[in-house]
């Protein structure tokens, strides 16, 4: 028994010198450039002795029965681990465009108020202003329209006849009064200039009201001639500009209407809330009302050694993501490098994209991560009496529903009792081990070993 337990021994040293990592002591990279995570180093380096040393004893104990059944291991020959944090791509604190007071905030189907914790879909209501300087903006620029409208309409309508003869009786009139004020500044002009029986004061007056008689004549005249021609082409460009100028402030007046409702600019969960009904909210410097945060897709802030700067490569790096709040793991790949090393702490920062789906994961929370910087395949472990060698080509054999499957594998490092399996085979397989003779392929999985599943 302590012979095969020193054999058993020896093996674990073996393998574990063959993936370069000393049987005394693990590899930290803290002091090389390689990164200030050396605990987590040597977390990964134990996982990987302790799945070593599971698969040996199972290796032997494998003997004891013609056939057993064996899980396949994940391997990696040169993974290190990661920490970071969850987090939102998109995050916004949430004002108001115009100004005003915080009318009410938005409430859910059970007539609870927005806040902290509520969950809202782009183009939600998040909270309102109080709309009645809104409104009463909006009333005076209509009234701005239709008078403009109205003052271009008259431009352009075709002459009254009614006007018409109205004008020229005033000119009439107005002729009459010139002629009868001509003839009476003739007779005082010669009372004054030769009788010298009136004041001079007489005559200018006289004077004055036949120059008023003559401008009135000549404003009578200007609106008969526009009224028979028409207004100029400048009068109608200037009447029309006049109405776009109100119907665009009327725009302005309507979109600030509009804008004192503010909607999500996009759906996720509000995190904070910063004001009240009551407050006044201002545009100018903008007043935060809300924190908001998308959640439909999130991604993980991973910091690595800089000495791995190069060796990692977007979209092919493999990273394997795990935390408290998932069931199982994240297997995907490397979506941003930020080629930027912090002088602090000699690290710089990846990020990973979280698929889509229920994953359990929220912004902010703590998730660890292996890298797989050498293959970004997966290589698994096996026992090396499980493959079977046929024709130069290497073989496992698979229990898939019940029956064997004979598998071609490729095989990598052959270890003492174990082998680097580089293609052909996935992590969580089960493969049937035992004596050539006894596999075959589309074979029955031993009852015995079927309950073992």
């Amino acid at each position: 028994m302590n012979h095969k337990a020193g054999s058993q021994r020896d093996m674990a040293v073996s393998a574990m010198r063959v993936m370069g990592v000393s049987p005394m002591v693990s590899r930290d990279h803290g002091r090389d450039g390689r990164g200030t995570h050396g605990r987590d180093a040597r977390v990964t380096t134990m996982k990987r002795i302790a799945t070593l040393l599971l698969l040996v004893l199972i290796a032997g104990q494998a003997s004891a029965q013609e056939l057993s059944l064996v899980e396949v291991k994940p391997f990696c020959a040169d993974c290190i681990s990661a920490t970071g944090r969850v987090q939102a791509p998109l995050s916004a604190k949430v004002g108001a465009r115009v100004s005003g007071v915080l009318a009410e905030f938005a409430k859910d189907d059970k007539g609870n108020m927005l806040d902290a914790g509520s969950v809202v879909k782009a183009g939600d209501v998040l909270f309102k202003l109080n709309e009645t300087t809104f409104h009463n903006a909006v009333a005076v620029n209509e009234a701005a329209v239709k008078t403009a409208q109205a003052n271009l309409d008259n431009l352009q309508a075709p002459p009254r006849t009614e006007k018409v003869e109205q004008l020229r009786e005033a000119i009439g009139e107005l002729d009459v009064r010139i002629a009868d004020r001509q003839r009476e500044e003739e007779r005082y002009r010669r009372l004054v200039e030769v009788d010298k029986t009136q004041p001079v004061k007489r005559l200018e007056e006289v004077q004055t009201d036949l120059a008023v008689l003559r401008t009135l004549r000549r404003a009578a005249q200007s609106r008969l001639d526009e009224a028979n021609n028409g207004p100029t082409a400048t009068e109608i460009a200037v009447a029309r500009a006049h109405v776009e100028q109100a119907q665009a402030s009327l725009k302005a007046a309507q979109d600030d209407l509009r804008d004192s409702a503010i909607k999500a600019p996009f759906g996720g969960l509000v995190t904070r809330r910063y004001k009240s009904p009551g407050d006044y909210i201002a545009n100018v410097p903008p007043t935060e009302v809300v924190e908001l945060m998308a959640n439909d897709q999130l991604e993980a802030e991973l910091h690595l050694p800089e000495a791995y700067l190069r060796a990692v490569q977007v979209g092919k790096t493999v990273i394997v993501i795990r935390s408290p709040l998932m069931a199982g793991e994240i297997k995907t790949t490397l979506a941003r490098v930020i080629e930027n090393v912090d002088p602090a702490s000699g690290t710089f920062t990846v990020k990973v994209i979280i698929p889509d789906g229920k994953t359990g994961l929220a912004p902010g929370a703590f998730v660890t991560a292996e890298v797989r910087i050498d293959s970004p395949t997966a290589q698994v472990l096996v026992p090396l009496r499980a493959i079977v060698a046929e024709g130069g080509q290497n073989y496992v054999f698979v229990a898939q529903n019940g029956k064997m499957s004979r598998r071609a594998v490729e095989m990598g490092e052959r270890l003492t009792e174990l082998a680097v399996i580089k293609g052909g085979l996935e992590s969580g397989s089960k493969i049937v081990m035992g004596p050539p003779e006894k596999l075959k392929d589309g074979a029955d999985v031993p009852e015995y070993l079927m309950k073992k599943q």
